[in-house]
């Protein structure tokens, strides 16, 4: 969705792990360069040697500074992707709610409306916040205001300021998804800091490293499902609405046997 492209991303990595450095030729002039010249730039403009990365190859070519890209990207990413969560919030009244749905066509597609609205604009500031903090931080107050040196900005603080930032967009969701965004993200989270501590021990090839991986997948996916699925027997109250529509609809004979099973 950020629609960033991979020469540039290349780039950035290639900075981070010391076989771009400004300043030098390390041989990857074409990386950039052939860039540039894709965005109707000078091959000269994306060479190390010449300095920082400009803005303007980070910003795809468009010439009018980094607030106007900010404003760009928030543009583009709305458009892209409000079909898309319209069709989010539109499906599962469509599979679950008909009923509620033949009632108050009007007022649930307004509804319907208004949360793809807003989840839109969570994306697109997502989208614009990362971009734009990136620019402040390597731009704007690192290298215009304060000076710092520019490798630093591009392969820390930049990524890591752009990163936490963006973050803040989740406050423009409702609670109720804000829940949802969590439970996403928090797994991911967990998989980088244990890739990071157990990485360099899970890398030296023993033959049984991937047989306990895949078994500890296996476990703690089996629990998670036995835990979803006893609450849909004993407390159905505690799983989301629509974890609890879609599971319904799948067990809806399990659970009538075991509304029968209370009732005698």
């Amino acid at each position: 969705m950020a629609q960033m492209d991979e020469r540039l991303l290349f780039a950035l990595r290639g900075i981070r792990d010391g076989t771009w450095v400004y300043g030098k030729d390390t041989g990857n002039n074409d990386l950039l360069g052939n860039y540039c010249v894709d965005l109707g730039l000078s091959y000269h403009s994306g060479i190390p040697t010449r300095g920082r990365i400009p803005c303007r190859v980070v910003h795809g070519g468009q010439p009018w500074g980094c607030e106007v890209h900010a404003l760009s990207r928030f543009i583009k990413g709305f458009i892209k992707v409000f079909l898309l969560y319209f069709t989010v919030h539109l499906t599962p009244p469509l599979l679950f709610k008909r009923s509620k749905l033949a009632q108050n066509p009007v007022g649930s597609l307004q509804h319907i409306l208004k949360a793809s609205i807003r989840s839109s604009t969570f994306l697109a500031t997502f989208i614009t916040l990362i971009w734009y903090s990136i620019c402040l931080t390597r731009t704007r107050i690192g290298h215009q205001l304060l000076g710092v040196n520019q490798k630093i900005l591009d392969d820390t603080l930049g990524p890591l300021i752009g990163s936490a930032m963006c973050g803040l967009s989740l406050l423009i969701e409702n609670q109720h998804r804000r829940g949802e965004m969590a439970l996403y993200v928090v797994p991911r989270a967990l998989f980088s800091l244990t890739e990071r501590l157990i990485g360099p021990w899970h890398r030296r090839g023993r033959w049984w490293e991937p047989k306990l991986a895949e078994m500890m997948e296996i476990i703690v996916f089996a629990g998670s499902v036995t835990t979803v699925v006893g609450a849909m027997y004993k407390e159905k109250e505690m799983v989301r609405s629509s974890a609890r529509g879609i599971l319904g609809w799948i067990m809806k004979y399990e659970l009538k046997e075991e509304s029968s099973e209370h009732l005698k």
